[in-house]
C-alpha cells in the first residue's frame, strides 16, 4: 500500500460481503444444535448444566454477534458496488462518455462516428 493511499479490490469487498452474511446465517442456527445436547445426550449432569450455562450466555452474545456481522457484511458489500459504480463512471467521465456509454462528441466508444 502506498503511504496515504487506499488499495481496495472492489470484488473481494462484495465477496467479503456476502460471506459475513453467511457466516451471521450459519450463527443463527446454532442455538438448535447447543440445545438439543441433553443429560442422556452427554451422558453427565453436572456437564449437562455447565453446556446449558455456556448455551445460554453464548445465546445473548451470538445474537449481537449477529447483528454486527450482518451489517458488517451489508456495508461491505454496498461499499464495493458504490466504489464500482464510482470508478466506471469516473472512467466514462475521462473518456468522454455519458453515463449511457455514448460519447458526449457524437462519436462512439470506438472513436468513429456513428452514422
Amino acid at each position: 500500500m502506498t503511504e496515504g493511499r487506499l488499495r481496495v479490490s472492489t470484488e473481494d469487498l462484495h465477496t467479503a460481503g456476502v460471506g459475513l452474511r453467511t457466516v451471521a446465517t450459519e450463527f443463527e442456527g446454532l442455538d438448535k444444535l447447543l440445545d438439543a445436547y441433553d443429560r442422556r445426550t452427554v451422558g453427565h449432569k453436572l456437564l449437562q448444566e455447565r453446556l446449558q450455562e455456556f448455551s445460554d450466555g453464548w445465546n445473548d452474545n451470538r445474537e449481537k454477534m449477529i447483528e454486527e456481522i450482518k451489517g458488517l457484511g451489508e456495508v461491505a458489500k454496498t461499499a464495493g458496488e458504490a466504489y464500482t459504480q464510482i470508478d466506471d463512471e469516473l472512467y466514462k467521465a475521462l473518456v468522454g462518455q455519458d453515463k449511457n456509454g455514448k460519447s458526449k462528441t457524437g462519436n462512439s466508444k470506438t472513436g468513429k462516428d456513428q452514422k
